[in-house]
């Protein structure tokens, strides 16, 4: 009998794949292929999703501790091993896609780190981190917890990302199978968590101060792609946000 979370679970186990499954071979080829703009865009875009994912990858075990059964628990638990796939593959894509320096992730990533806004660092680097904490200090925090992580960092940053950069790949001179087939892969993984997330907000309830700040979060998270997501794409994803937040239940005043 399926109860609580664990379709969720069920679900994620039956999504999972490897990224070391991926051929990047026409992708390495067809880098140096691109135009000036392209890898500026594409490698601005990469850039965030290292940063990004590991940050969301490293910061569940607080949400697992907060959980309030054994199924929240272990969706959460599923949820994290996504999200290392997610930078795993995001990383792979830096290295041998892009030929990013460094002989490891950490390297890596503080060459990358120059490509991206600082306020998406500060959203994943202080942000997100200094939220965990807060949790693992007090897990009656976790809606809210949930709130920054699943319904505004996936739900509109995330998922604002992702969608540049299947439009992007889709523009381009040459084709990219390999990083256009993981960001497809990525992007399936993501609706569940989100769905996860929004049914965590759904099941609690929320009272109008915190339901602000999470639609006035929300409102601003996407603006942190800077010039590498468009306007219309930002507009698009707070509409797709407030949606998303009224259908869990979610009233603004």
């Amino acid at each position: 009998m399926i109860t609580g979370y664990d379709h969720f679970v069920q679900l994620a186990e039956s999504l999972q794949w490897d990224e070391t499954d991926l051929d990047f071979t026409a992708d390495r080829r067809a880098w140096p292929q691109l135009t000036e703009d392209e890898r500026s865009r594409l490698l601005g875009l990469i850039a965030g999703f290292v940063l990004a994912e590991t940050a969301v990858s490293s910061e569940l075990g607080s949400y697992q501790a907060a959980a309030s059964d054994a199924s929240m628990q272990a969706t959460f638990r599923a949820q994290a091993r996504d999200e290392a796939r997610h930078a795993r593959f995001f990383d792979l894509v830096a290295a041998e896609v892009v030929g990013v320096e460094g002989d490891n992730p950490a390297q890596r990533r503080d060459v990358l780190r120059t490509h991206v806004s600082a306020e998406l660092v500060d959203l994943f680097e202080s942000r997100l981190p200094d939220t965990a904490r807060r949790l693992a200090e007090d897990h009656t925090g976790l809606t809210s917890a949930v709130g920054l992580y699943h319904m505004v960092i996936e739900g509109v940053v995330l998922l604002a990302g992702q969608n540049a950069m299947l439009d992007a790949l889709e523009g381009l001179s040459v084709d990219l199978p390999g990083l256009r087939r993981g960001m497809e892969l990525v992007l399936r993984d993501e609706r569940w968590h989100i769905g996860f997330g929004s049914r965590v907000v759904q099941s609690a309830d929320i009272g109008q101060d915190e339901a602000d700040v999470v639609l006035e979060q929300g409102e601003t998270a996407a603006k942190v792609w800077g010039d590498l997501i468009t306007p219309a794409a930002i507009e698009a994803a707070v509409k797709q946000h407030r949606r998303r937040l009224k259908a869990a239940g979610i009233k603004f005043w």
